[in-house]
């Protein structure tokens, strides 16, 4: 759907986020930087939080924090609330590596950009302004509960349905 504003603006935004973190070529993965970057942004986490904030499954934060911890990036220590759960912290290596990856970042895009005018460049920085606001509007809101799947008469009405294997 072309000409869409919404849809266009995310898949750019997208494009351009997996184009820079290709071409700073840190060796890990981008989730495991964009969660390490939560952890930064938000402080101590439960592995809950962190697979909420970055919309991925809890398996999958599991697997990107062991990878962290082995690297000495995170540290885990037991949740006083809930001995269950732990919560995850940056290593000081790991603000370290996180500042670097974000310089090495931010250097390939500066190259992408090196051949914007001025004009161009403020309408990039007018757009970035944007786009915080809009985050921060975002996350200052409510979150939207998705609406119940619909159920069939007689079944268990309002109890969740088990995801489908693609969705885990």
């Amino acid at each position: 759907m072309p000409g869409y504003l919404p849809l266009d603006l995310t898949l750019a935004c997208s494009r351009f986020a997996r184009l820079a973190a290709r071409r700073a070529d840190v060796g890990v993965s981008s989730v495991t930087w964009r969660v390490a970057a939560a952890i930064d942004q938000h402080g101590e986490l439960s592995i809950s939080a962190i697979a909420a904030l970055e919309n991925v499954t809890r398996p999958t934060t599991t697997t990107v924090v062991q990878r962290l911890e082995e690297l000495g990036l995170v540290r885990r220590r037991t949740d006083p609330s809930d001995s269950r759960s732990s919560l995850v912290s940056l290593t000081e290596l790991g603000s370290e590596r996180l500042t670097a990856w974000r310089t090495q970042v931010g250097d390939e895009v500066e190259g992408l950009l090196a051949g914007l005018d001025a004009a161009e460049r403020a309408t990039l920085a007018d757009a970035v302004d944007l786009l915080d606001r809009l985050l921060a509007e975002a996350d200052s809101a409510p979150r939207r509960i998705p609406a119940a799947a619909p159920t069939a008469a007689g079944s268990d009405e309002g109890v969740p349905a088990r995801p489908r294997a693609d969705d885990r």
